[in-house]
């Protein structure tokens, strides 16, 4: 069973990340996490938790998501961030993981993955 407590966590890590942070006027916290957050709930096959071209094969409820990091004004989709889970809480805790595991927990290591992928300065 999902513990709720890691969700939350997921949450809010996600939610204070570097990635996610507009530092336009420099403000140390102004998360557009969620403006950056593209979420989908579909159905796909449960053999294969892809979307089958026979529709009927496809009965199990997925919750999948794009994100990327918030550039300035707009969002970049990270294709490395591509995940899913059956519930919303599932598929939220797989994209902390992906965050953590790509970008890491340090504001300025991050920034300079976003800037070598990107090519964004922060301030642009």
């Amino acid at each position: 069973m999902l513990n709720m407590l890691d969700f939350y966590i997921a949450w809010n890590y996600l939610d204070g990340h570097s990635i996610f942070q507009n530092t336009e006027y420099g403000l140390l916290y102004d998360s557009r996490f969620k403006q950056c957050l593209d979420i989908d709930v579909v159905k796909v096959n449960p053999d294969t938790n892809t979307i089958d071209d026979n529709k009927e094969l496809n009965t199990k409820v997925q919750i999948w998501l794009e994100a990327g990091p918030y550039l300035g004004k707009h969002f970049a989709h990270d294709i490395d961030l591509d995940c899913g889970g059956n519930t919303f809480e599932e598929a939220i805790i797989e994209l902390a993981s992906l965050v953590k595991q790509k970008y890491g927990d340090d504001p300025t290591e991050s920034l300079k993955i976003v800037n070598k992928e990107y090519g964004w300065v922060e301030g642009e």
